[in-house]
């Protein structure tokens, strides 16, 4: 069984595999010291090195633009290559000398240790010996990014090489986007394989607990479907889809804060490639004794709606699809059928001037594509304003440094972009109206605006409660010159707090309230009183405390306090 103290000692295995030999550690053998070449006489560039130890950096870079605004080399030999090798020199460490006191079970961590090694070595991590990444700017506006994962030739064999395809193909989904798509992206994606993986690891892992919890899901997903979990899986086809649209010409209304905000009705469409109808037929089969269903058998497709009356302003028709190779789920089936419509030759997103200028030079076979347009975009700005604009009062600076931040770092863009499976790696470029600078910016701009959003509320109210408490500082002084003059008077305390001047009080500064500095007199007085009045009448109240929603006196006794304004 693994225990909680079990999973406590393994979190020491990072600090371990960093222990045993991190990242960029190079070896050099020893050799005779090599004398050091004189200094020129004149600044002149330093002659290239050359590494002391083998990398991608030719393979990487061949794959990226040179001359933008980012450029970026990664090795990851040395801390990937030997992964495997660092978990057993970390297992041994444990299991032997005086690593055998961390470790309480040795037979259950031999299990855990096989189980990670083996994650690791058919994943194929190891086989990543590279990233690199650029950013180049093509037209006013536009700019080309790139990203690059390598491995040499001969790697390359893993999961994470397998199940994003292998073969680049025609980006078939482009034909079916509408005009007014406002996210999509169709690829390649094995979830078959992906689930098989998981399910063997856990079959083989040791582990009864593992197995157990493997078998009752498959005997749950049987019992809740009406099919095998195998022969769901073998009817995949290896990629997934999905596309949202913002139709202009319907528009909802939903809530932001205490008001509403008007957008675009959105429809959403999730698509999975299958093999045959086998998920389609059984959908048919539990929804065949609803009389609301609505059914249609044509040539090319299959379509089960189930209209939703009750949300007449989203005009939800959940529908289920098998249509061109694929299972739709879909929030309507007019958005299956703007589909294809479009894959018949109406005009789609592809006939766009938008798609057109992102797409330009990009690759027309890839094994996935993404894309997200102005349109989205701008809906998006619109709405987070919108909600910045209904903050409370009490928000009004943070939610202004927040929107202007946002302003300047998170603008508005569209983006195109595709996924190629190459022989050495996987790249992806796409063209954006935002280079990789600007999208790197808000990582490192928005977490201090983030953190600055919280503290001024916290300083704000820090502030404000400073404030009070001078001016009750000041309230009690004044009483005090009050109550000394009272002494002086046979217990009547000052016509009007003039008379405190300069005997009892020696600079009018007192009497300014710190909540209002521009007023010369900021306490109000009661005059007429004696200190043998009622205890608890008011002798000096801060005029301006109700700007903070509070109150701020002393009373005839000396008593003062802040209580919250009714």
């Amino acid at each position: 069984m693994v225990t909680p103290s079990f999973l406590r000692k393994c979190a020491l295995i990072p600090l371990g595999l960093l222990l045993l030999g991190g990242c960029g550690k190079v070896e050099t053998p020893a050799q005779a010291p090599q004398p050091v070449a004189a200094a020129p006489a004149s600044p002149t560039a330093t002659p290239a090195q050359k590494s002391a130890t083998p990398n991608s950096f030719d393979e990487v870079t061949a794959q990226l633009d040179p001359g933008g605004d980012f450029y970026l080399y990664l090795s990851t030999e040395q801390c990937l290559s030997s992964l495997s090798r660092k978990i057993d020199s970390l297992h041994n460490l444990l299991l032997s000398g005086s690593g055998g006191e961390i470790v309480s079970n040795p037979e259950q961590a031999e299990k855990t240790f096989a189980l990670i090694k083996d994650i690791v070595h058919k994943c194929g991590i190891e086989d990543v010996s590279g990233f690199g990444a650029s950013s180049l700017p093509i037209s006013p506006g536009l700019y080309r990014n790139k990203f690059f994962i390598h491995h040499y030739p001969d790697k390359g064999a893993g999961l994470f090489w397998s199940i994003y395809g292998k073969e680049p193909h025609d980006l078939a989904g482009l034909d079916f986007l509408p005009v007014d798509t406002a996210v999509a992206g169709v690829g390649d994606f094995d979830l078959a394989q992906v689930v098989n993986f998981l399910r063997q690891e856990a079959e083989q892992s040791g582990f009864p607990e593992a197995k157990q919890a493997v078998d009752q899901w498959q005997t749950q997903f049987a019992g809740v479907s009406g099919l095998q979990l195998d022969d769901v899986l073998a009817s995949l086809n290896g990629a997934l889809g999905m596309v949202l649209t913002l139709d202009a010409t319907n528009t909802i209304t939903v809530p932001v804060g205490n008001q509403s905000q008007t957008i675009p009705a959105p429809r959403l469409a999730l698509l999975i490639a299958v093999k045959n109808d086998l998920v389609f037929k059984q959908v048919d089969k539990m929804l065949g004794g609803n009389p609301g269903v609505i059914k249609v058998d044509e040539p090319d497709l299959r379509m089960r709606t189930m209209p939703i009356p009750a949300l007449p302003a989203l005009n939800l028709r959940p529908s289920v699809a098998q249509w061109n190779g694929y299972l739709v789920i879909a929030s309507d089936d007019k958005l299956i059928r703007d589909m294809i419509a479009v894959q018949k030759g109406a005009p789609g997103f592809k006939s766009t001037p938008e798609y057109a200028a992102l797409s330009a030079g990009l690759p027309q076979q890839g094994n996935s594509f993404g894309v997200s347009t102005q349109r989205f975009a701008d809906t998006l700005s619109k709405f987070q304003r919108q909600m910045l604009a209904n903050q409370p009062g009490g928000a009004a600076p943070q939610a202004a440094l927040m929107q202007n931040l946002m302003s300047k770092y998170q603008n508005p863009g569209h983006t195109f972009g595709v996924r190629v499976a190459m022989p050495d790696g996987l790249l992806c470029i796409f063209q954006s109206s935002q280079g990789s600078s600007q999208l790197l910016a808000p990582l490192v701009i928005l977490p201090a605006a983030v953190g600055a959003g919280v503290a001024l509320p916290a300083y704000s109210a820090a502030r404000g409660k400073a404030l009070q408490t001078k001016s009750l500082a000041n309230a009690k002084q004044i009483y005090l010159a009050c109550k000394m003059y009272a002494v002086d008077n046979n217990g009547a305390f000052p016509p009007t707090l003039d008379a405190l001047f300069p005997t009892y009080l020696s600079t009018r500064a007192v009497l300014v309230s710190p909540l209002m500095p521009s007023e010369p007199v900021g306490y109000a007085y009661t005059p007429g009183l004696k200190d043998s009045d009622a205890p608890d009448t008011v002798l000096i109240e801060d005029k301006f405390a109700s700007v903070k929603n509070v109150r701020i006196v002393v009373h005839v006794d000396g008593t003062a306090n802040i209580t919250r304004a009714p």
